[in-house]
């Protein structure tokens, strides 16, 4: 292979990287992980949407580095102690977990399960946990697995958490306008 051959060949493979890679939006997270089993790791991404508070969870397939898949900005980013985390679970599904642990009294955690089914990646679980630093009375957790529609409120220490039943069932994370099931929000009506 002539060298213009070789260069051409690397000069193109850099400007596949770099459009793969690059984006108006700013990088908060990263994680590799085989999400289809393929043998191939994919690449998940939360971005920040123009300099907002708001993220974008974006999946590139790991055997061709294609977007398989991009949310609406539906993932909180904040400052210290409330940047969004990926994780990969021992089962192969994604978490975007996000948090509130530095500003004011009222702290949270949300944690949304993706999984791939069907060709699809599915939002599959939801968990969201909080506590109030001045009233230690005050905290609960609500865990739904949305493959199943099998939930537990648990809305302050020391009782016994309660079973529920959902109406919301996974569905594509394209599809998330980023609320969680109706059964979370009770406790706070």
């Amino acid at each position: 292979m002539s060298r213009i051959a070789l260069l051409f060949c690397f000069v193109s493979s850099l400007a596949g990287f770099h459009a793969q890679t690059t984006s108006a939006d700013e990088l908060v997270a990263q994680i590799h992980g085989d999400l289809d089993g393929d043998g191939y790791k994919e690449i998940a991404r939360l971005e920040r949407v123009d300099n907002s508070s708001d993220a974008s969870l974006v999946i590139f397939s790991g055997k061709t580095g294609q977007l398989e898949t991009k949310t609406n900005a539906i993932f909180w980013v904040g400052g210290e102690g409330q940047q969004p985390e990926l994780k990969i679970t021992s089962r192969g599904s994604l978490q975007v977990i996000s948090m509130n642990e530095s500003i004011g009294r009222n702290r949270w955690h949300q944690t949304a399960t993706i999984a791939l089914r069907g060709g699809y990646y599915l939002l599959a679980g939801y968990t969201y946990s909080w506590y109030d630093t001045l009233d230690l009375a005050s905290a609960g957790e609500c865990d739904v697995n949305l493959l199943n529609g099998k939930g537990l409120l648990h809305t302050s220490p020391g009782q016994k958490p309660r079973s529920f039943r959902t109406k919301m069932r996974s569905f594509p994370i394209l599809e998330w306008d980023g609320e969680p099931p109706q059964e979370c929000l009770a406790e706070f009506e």
